[in-house]
């Protein structure tokens, strides 16, 4: 067996914590500008990395299943991850009316340190 369940599940754990060590520090580098700049960052931020924690979950959660199963499972996993972050990123930019420019930030940190962290070995 090439990859373990134990594995898979430190894995998860670790493109979970990467991220959401580096939005914090993203988001406090922010509030230097501003405490609406810095909510605007954690508020994408999180939501990038809970919609990676939700796919890997949904992706990851059905145990053996046959290969179509298993796709579908992918599929609905990245939809659901995208979905909710622009859920979120639409919430902050028209109702609460945060700053767009760290709400990309949240996005973009969030996103570069979730492929860090499953790149690293």
């Amino acid at each position: 067996m090439l990859n373990s369940v134990d594995a898979g599940r430190r894995l998860m754990l670790r493109a979970a914590i990467y991220p959401l060590v580096a939005v914090a520090v993203l988001a406090l580098a922010f509030l230097l500008v501003g405490p609406r700049h810095a909510l605007a960052a954690l508020a994408t931020g999180v939501a990038t990395v809970a919609g990676g924690w939700m796919a890997a979950w949904v992706a990851l959660g059905g145990g053996v299943q046959a290969a179509g199963s298993a796709v579908a499972r992918l599929v609905l996993a990245m939809v659901l991850k995208w979905v909710l972050l622009f859920v979120v990123l639409a919430l902050a930019l028209l109702w609460w009316r945060l700053p767009a420019m760290p709400l990309l930030a949240g996005v973009a940190v969030g996103l570069i340190f979730q492929v860090l962290a499953l790149a690293r070995r």
